[in-house]
């Protein structure tokens, strides 16, 4: 099989989402997708599938024209995506949602015959090693999970054409690895794989070849072999990239503790974490999904209910998240789906949101604000469902930053945002950090919390592994290898 695309364009308005977009992927091929959010690479997926119609340019599948009208069309040609925004039904069960798209039937009067259908989601579930969570609510899974879920659902409809668009940055490393062992299997069964994701170190292991894409442009396509992530980042964004800067760093003893945990539950293992953090450091969390580092960071928050902490010297109460904020808390999270944007609002109220509802203060030039951040937009009075997702979370990010929050705490705040706006994130953090303020970061990504932690003058990685933290890396032993080990429960030294 074949995909031609030939001089795409697609308008939204006065926005040019794709300009003479232009590249052909042939059976077989995993190819990458990227660029910086707004470069246009969602608009192809919701041209190929049907979501979206292309203004002007022509596409052709095994050189015959084609122009899918609606979703339908596109899956009846065999095309099929994994929804960034999830196309899942929360109140029904992970086998309902894997096989909604093809229920299996019986009788004359056409009964869902429920245990084909799950007998045909356990063998789809088996292959990402989630077989346990087949008869359970989507609403009731972790994020991780439920993308997981999106995924399986795709492969349940047989593709010959898979457009993967960002589901791996929700997933964790062991998802990952299951992802990658079937997409290889797709390619060598002729699947051709079109992979959109912001994890470059993905994009170029994972993938054959790369189209990247600038303002809608197609800049080129070319062979991962022959890139490096720098290499790639210049091509996305247009100019020289150098290498992350590494700190010096600091002798952490030096620096004064503004928060101590105390005892914090993690009810789900029956144990405590307890944690102390400095003036001016950066703490990255790691850890396998589920092991209590989310429970923990949400319980510092008040989130979980009411917490005693030590915090700038003095005993606080936090009865919910607002005593939090008002006490110079802030909470990142990168499931803006479900805790970071108000999709029946604006760009400018979810800009204002805590300023505005708990601090009762508002951000005056809010284009300003912005543009400064980062934010692509039209009009700052348009819903914040007009923007990409990476722009969406550039929003939910500066929300919190505007507040002038002492501590961070962040949950993946990078989640759907391009390398470079990533990388714009770690610099704003190190700001902040410069400032006397702390950031404590969880991150499914163990090459970001590295980056990370070694680019901030004070910076560590602690690993959770069944409610506990058992491992605490500083200096030289902050490396991929020694989280990945301590996360399996291999002991490198308590914290």
């Amino acid at each position: 099989m074949e995909v031609k695309i030939q001089n795409v364009t697609k308008r939204y308005g006065s926005v040019i989402a794709l300009s003479n977009a232009d590249f052909t992927i042939r059976s077989g091929e995993i190819r990458a997708l990227v660029g910086g959010n707004g470069s246009g690479k969602s608009t192809i997926s919701k041209i190929l599938t049907g979501i979206a119609s292309r203004d002007t340019g022509d596409i052709l599948l095994d050189g015959k024209s084609y122009d899918a009208k609606s979703p339908r069309e596109g899956k009846d040609n065999g095309i099929i995506m994994t929804s960034q925004e999830l196309s899942l039904l929360p109140n029904l069960t992970v086998a309902e949602n894997i096989c909604l798209c093809n229920m299996d039937a019986r009788g004359k009067l056409k009964f869902v015959d429920k245990k084909a259908m799950e007998e045909r989601a356990r063998v789809l579930l088996r292959d990402v090693n989630k077989e346990d969570i087949m008869n359970m609510e989507i609403n009731d899974l972790p994020a991780n999970e439920q993308y997981l879920v999106e995924f399986v659902k795709a492969l349940a409809q047989q593709p010959k054409v898979l457009i993967v668009d960002e589901i791996t940055s929700a997933l964790y490393k062991a998802d990952v690895d299951a992802v990658i062992r079937i997409l290889n299997r797709l390619k060598d069964e002729g699947v051709i794989t079109l992979f959109i994701s912001h994890r470059l170190n993905e994009v170029l292991t994972m993938c054959d070849t790369v189209t990247v894409l600038r303002n809608g442009e197609t800049v080129g396509t070319f062979n991962t072999k022959d890139l490096d992530e720098n290499k790639l980042i210049s091509y996305m964004s247009g100019r020289e990239i150098e290498d992350v800067e590494v700190s010096e760093h600091k002798d952490v003893s030096t620096a004064k503790v503004v928060l101590d945990t105390g005892d914090v539950p993690i009810k789900r293992f029956k144990t405590t974490a307890r944690l102390e953090a400095r003036e001016g450091e950066f703490i990255g969390v790691a850890g396998l999904d589920g092991q209590g580092q989310k429970e923990f960071l949400r319980a510092l928050f008040a989130m979980n209910g009411p917490i005693n902490l030590k915090f700038k010297d003095r005993e606080i109460h936090l009865k919910n998240p607002r005593d939090a904020v008002e006490n110079g808390f802030a909470f990142i999270s990168g499931d803006r789906e479900r805790e970071g944007t108000f999709k029946e609002r604006s760009i400018a109220e979810n800009a204002n949101a805590v300023n505005s509802l708990v601090l009762k203060k508002k951000i005056e030039d809010i284009d300003g604000f912005l543009k400064k951040n980062g934010v692509k937009y039209g009009k700052s009075s348009d819903l914040i469902t007009s923007l990409s997702g990476g722009n969406q979370q550039k929003v939910v990010i500066s929300r919190w930053t505007a507040t002038g929050p002492q501590l961070i705490l962040a949950d993946d705040p990078t989640k759907g945002i391009d390398i470079q706006a990533r990388r714009d994130v770690h610099n704003t953090m190190r700001l902040l950090l410069e400032q006397g303020n702390s950031v404590i970061m969880i991150s499914s990504d163990d090459e970001e919390l590295v980056e990370s932690a070694n680019m901030m003058p004070l910076g560590r990685i602690i690993v959770f592994y069944e409610g506990e933290i058992v491992a605490t890396l500083s200096g030289d032993a902050i490396n991929v290898e020694n989280i990945s080990a301590a996360s399996s429960g291999k002991s490198l030294g308590r914290s």
